[in-house]
């Protein structure tokens, strides 16, 4: 009696397994939902891994933009050091320049002859 139902379920998962559970009518009428749900579940997968490629370029970006930022944020602070009028009156006499300051104020030259 035991052999016949271990003979019994090995019968059945062979049968599974060659496909005979397709044959039967109850099955067959719910074929196309099946093959729907199994398509939904193949895109709802993709559309993950899609996702996670999507967050990890996201998160590179946001770290390029924090470096990007901060190498923005000495240059400028550079910059400003090196337009103030000290800085620029040492960079004149490091490079030996013979520049002055005026001492007269700038005028514009019109061309109707006025100051």
């Amino acid at each position: 009696m035991a052999e016949s139902k271990v003979v019994g379920k090995a019968n059945s998962v062979l049968q599974f397994m060659a496909g005979g559970f397709l044959e039967s009518q109850a099955l067959r009428k719910y074929i196309p939902t099946i093959v729907v749900l199994v398509v939904i579940i193949l895109l709802y997968t993709a559309n993950g891994y899609n996702m996670y490629g999507i967050e990890m370029k996201n998160k590179r970006l946001d770290k390029e933009v924090k470096e990007l930022r901060a190498e923005f944020v000495a240059t400028k602070q550079q910059q400003i050091k090196m337009t103030k009028y000290g800085s620029i009156q040492e960079i004149i006499k490091e490079k030996q320049l013979d520049l002055e300051e005026p001492k007269t104020p700038a005028f514009t030259i019109s061309t109707d002859g006025r100051k």
